[in-house]
């Protein structure tokens, strides 16, 4: 997607993550905890973004238990705090509510969260259809002084 942004204006690059695999449903949503199979494929997709070297301060997720437990790994990996959870991330939030977050967060941080939102917010940021598999991550740089919302690009995915 082109950028209508001047190449010098200021950036904020996001790291934006789908949580790994989580068990079957059984009981709350809210409580599903990770599989031994999403543990490995979330430590396996933190070892390649540490690669990339994130700018990121801190790695922030949705209350869920899934969520909250990829973010940990993601945490340790990559030797960053873990942020306070925040309700906004989970499967039903509001994306008009999480572009404004992002564009206004002041640092650069590693985003945990759930379909369809994580899809929908790609979307809308950067014009991009993406369809995240679980321990999917993007990486995309927003500029916080676009003119619309699809004027944001999405760098790279693992």
């Amino acid at each position: 997607m082109v950028n209508a942004v001047s190449p010098d204006a200021e950036t904020i690059d996001v790291v934006l993550m789908r949580h790994g695999e989580a068990r079957a449903l059984a009981g709350k949503d809210a409580a599903r905890p990770l599989t031994q199979w999403g543990c490995a494929a979330v430590q396996a997709a933190a070892h390649k973004l540490a690669k990339k070297s994130p700018s990121a301060q801190g790695v922030r997720s949705s209350p869920y238990l899934r969520a909250r437990q990829t973010a940990e790994i993601v945490s340790e990996v990559l030797n960053l705090p873990l942020l306070p959870e925040s309700a906004e991330l989970v499967p039903s939030g509001d994306s008009d509510q999480l572009v404004a977050w992002l564009l206004a967060e002041a640092q650069p941080v590693i985003w945990v969260f759930h379909m369809p939102l994580i899809g929908r917010l790609i979307h809308d940021l950067t014009g991009c259809d993406v369809f995240p598999k679980t321990a999917s991550v993007f990486g995309l740089k927003l500029f916080p002084g676009a003119p619309s919302r699809h004027q944001h690009q999405l760098e790279w995915q693992l």
